[in-house]
């Protein structure tokens, strides 16, 4: 197949959707297919798949709808023959769609991270006449989509998001410790943007709790942002000295093997990365019930699943987790079966190349010529 995949996102933005793009991306060209990366000019997650061996194509991307850019695209597709367009946003079909459309691809889809189309007169034209069918990583937002009479089931597809599994002897089990200076003392991570919708006050409290209950474990927050709010309210509940903030972190991986618990606070989430790669990590996870995370975890197996602004039930597994080392080790192990079984990059890649496989022949059957 010759693919491409469209991601117009900030040049300097790098999150999930384009983890995802670049681990799809590399998975089909190491099975043979020509796959082509396309974004704005020096996107970070284009030098991401260029690192990977893969093409990438920068362009000057800022409007919606550019003719100049629509032009240029249309002259790519048609000069390397791409048979399908993967898109991110609602402005890469604009740009991507339409290009793809005019120079006869087969087949246009569209990879929604999250449950964002509108009943709106723009999107029931682009999903009627640019976007043949949508890649969604969780059934919650397939089940979202289903309220739209005019986006017909069969068109979603849900595609769980895929990670890497490396072996334990890669990383450092001690790093974490090291980190904060507390070698001999129990450490749970959290991680991600410091936004609102990642809940990080519920798992605060939630140490604060297990703290009043004489549980002494020092928190772990990796992520960019504002971290002062935060750190404020650790110190009225007077555990200041036991939360540290990490920043951004590109070693996410290796912190999490060095974490006795992984804790997912999140309020909204799509399919999160972070609770699959803790899995795969070995790492025991008590996560929040947000978005796709109870089609990742088996409760009670291989995870916890709480109810989501509770830090209370937060906290109730949390502390049984600490007092239960056998447990943790056994949930541990558990979890990270189910990373290799179900959702290693090798699975996600056999679903995406399928499913592009059938949307190419789906498209040509309907006559689409290149003109």
């Amino acid at each position: 197949m010759n693919i491409a995949f469209m991601n117009s996102i900030p040049a300097d933005v790098w999150r999930g959707g384009e983890k995802w793009m670049v681990n799809a991306a590399s998975g089909l060209r190491e099975r043979g297919h020509t796959v082509l990366c396309i974004g704005r000019t020096k996107a970070v997650w284009l030098e991401a798949a260029a690192t990977r061996g893969l093409q990438t194509h920068g362009l000057p991307i800022h409007a919606d709808f550019d003719p100049v850019i629509i032009w240029k695209l249309y002259r790519l597709f048609r000069e390397l023959n791409i048979e399908i367009l993967c898109c991110n946003f609602e402005k890469d079909v604009r740009l991507g769609g339409i290009a793809a459309r005019c120079a006869g691809v087969p087949s246009v889809v569209v990879r929604k991270g999250l449950s964002l189309i509108y009943d709106k007169l723009r999107y029931r034209l682009a999903y009627r006449y640019i976007v043949d069918d949508i890649i969604t990583p969780a059934h919650f937002i397939k089940k979202q989509f289903s309220q739209f009479r005019w986006l017909s089931e069969d068109r979603i597809h849900v595609v769980h998001n895929g990670v890497e599994v490396p072996p334990c002897k890669t990383f450092s089990k001690v790093k974490l410790s090291q980190e904060i200076g507390h070698k001999d003392e129990l450490c749970i991570l959290g991680a991600g943007s410091l936004f609102s919708q990642k809940g990080f006050e519920y798992l605060i409290e939630a140490v604060s709790m297990v703290h009043k209950g004489g549980g002494r474990v020092h928190l772990v927050i990796a992520g960019a942002g504002d971290q002062e709010p935060y750190a404020e309210l650790a110190r009225k509940l007077q555990i200041g000295e036991y939360v540290h903030f990490l920043g951004h972190r590109s070693d996410l991986r290796e912190l999490m093997y060095g974490a006795d618990i992984f804790v997912l606070s999140s309020i909204d989430e799509g399919l999160p990365n972070v609770v699959l790669e803790a899995m795969s990590a070995g790492t025991a996870v008590v996560a929040a019930e947000a978005g796709g995370t109870a089609e990742i975890i088996t409760d009670g197996v291989d995870g916890f699943v709480v109810p989501t602004k509770s830090a209370s039930a937060l906290a109730e597994k949390i502390g049984f987790l600490i007092e239960n080392e056998a447990v943790r080790k056994k949930i541990g192990d558990a979890a990270r079966a189910t990373a290799v079984k179900r959702f290693s990059i090798e699975v996600m890649v056999d679903a995406v190349e399928k499913l592009f496989q059938e949307q190419i022949e789906k498209g040509s059957g309907k006559g689409r010529s290149r003109k």
